[in-house]
């Protein structure tokens, strides 16, 4: 028989002191500052190696520091991505560094937007456009935007939303939910800038179409297009794909506070946004991320994913910070989801486990990034900034 070892009462005591001690200071929140740090450190990684995207490549015989598949251009949906979340954390940076390298962006290219006239993606760097343009009321900044957006006004499109009749034609409107982050915020900061309803109202009625198309109601998530009608996981669920739910939630955060108090079509967005949040809650892994295909669950998705959780993480603080999400029932959610973030960024300033350019779940891998993912986790550092200052540091 054996039988347990005493230990002397004062050492019990002070090995208990310091396991409770160990065990509440990993229960605390990160400070402020602390966030402020990771997301300089993304912040200036991205920029410094900003030209260099393409540069490493995944070859199974020589494994590379990173990697990335291609050189975006200056103005796709890739970069505009990043861009919205740089200019959030320009705001609160103290630094002007990050506001001129995104001024030198879009003096590069005259402050137009991308190639093709009518399709979301290019429009989405119209976002940090406007955000500049208030601070600077510079109209270079505001006019290329302005005068494209009035053309499509005068030739608007009128065709299919459903990418299984004509895929084609369902570009040339918001037929795929990722558009709704593209496209939506710039509509409607538009508005905000000129005063011009017109651009709220194509906004509004572009938005509705999509949304009637691809809200699953039950779920409280939208479908990625209407080729995932009758796609399923292997859990028999269906297939919500987290980045596409990332860029829904995310545009939300993004373009609500430019819609008018007192628009009585404003409630439409909010509770859309709070519906999403509570679906959210509900489907967070332990590991604090949410898999790529929403409701497959950790065994059909192993491997973690950052691009849709930091958009979640982003949406979810700033939906605290702006009262339409209570603090207390959130709390838990953002700081489990914030600290599995902060575990993929490497010692330089990467954020890994990136999924790359898709339009449905796939895999991730640690040492795979795009700006994305980094312009997402910039929004997510920036409003977390935020919401820390006005919580409690407790356990």
């Amino acid at each position: 028989m054996h039988t347990r070892p005493t230990v002397p009462r004062p050492l019990a005591t002070l090995v208990g002191v310091l396991l409770t001690a160990t065990i509440v200071t990993a229960a605390l929140p990160p400070s402020a500052d602390e966030v402020m740090n990771i997301t300089r450190k993304v912040a200036d990684w991205q920029i410094r190696t900003f030209d260099d995207q393409g540069k490493f490549r995944a070859l199974p015989t020589k494994p590379q520091k990173w990697q990335n598949r291609e050189k975006r251009h200056d103005l796709t949906w890739h970069n505009g991505a990043l861009y919205a979340g740089m200019f959030r954390w320009s705001l609160i940076a103290g630094d002007a560094k990050y506001k001129d390298w995104l001024i030198e962006i879009g003096d590069r290219h005259g402050w137009k937007l991308h190639e093709r006239p009518y399709h979301a993606d290019d429009h989405t760097v119209g976002q940090f456009y406007l955000d500049l343009y208030q601070q600077t009321r510079e109209p270079k900044m505001l006019e290329p935007t302005k005068k494209h957006f009035d053309w499509i006004l005068a030739n608007p499109q009128s065709g299919t939303l459903d990418m299984k009749e004509n895929g084609r034609e369902a570009h040339k409107r918001w037929g795929w939910s990722d558009a709704l982050f593209m496209a939506p915020p710039v509509w409607a900061r538009l508005a905000r800038v000129t005063g011009e309803k017109k651009y709220l109202d194509f906004m509004d009625r572009e938005y509705r179409a999509t949304h009637e198309l691809l809200w699953d109601k039950e779920k409280h998530f939208f479908l990625r297009d209407s080729t995932y009608f009758e796609q399923r996981e292997t859990n028999g669920e269906k297939i919500f794909w987290s980045r596409g739910n990332g860029w829904v939630f995310g545009g939300l955060a993004l373009m609500i506070p430019d819609l008018p108090t007192d628009w009585e079509k404003r409630r439409f967005y909010t509770d859309l946004f709070t519906q999403m949040a509570a679906a959210l809650k509900k489907h967070q892994r332990a590991d604090g991320t949410w898999s790529m295909g929403l409701l497959g669950g950790g065994e059909a998705y192993p491997v973690k994913e950052t691009s849709g959780t930091a958009f979640f993480v982003f949406g979810l603080a700033w939906g605290v910070n702006h009262g339409l999400l209570d603090r207390d029932t959130y709390t838990p959610v953002i700081l489990k989801g914030w600290r599995a973030l902060t575990d993929c960024v490497t010692e330089d300033g990467m954020l890994g486990y990136v999924q790359p350019v898709g339009a449905a779940p796939g895999d991730s891998f640690p040492d795979f990034t795009e700006v994305y993912g980094s312009g997402a986790f910039l929004a997510a550092g920036a409003e977390m900034v935020d919401f820390l200052r006005k919580t409690p540091r407790r356990p």
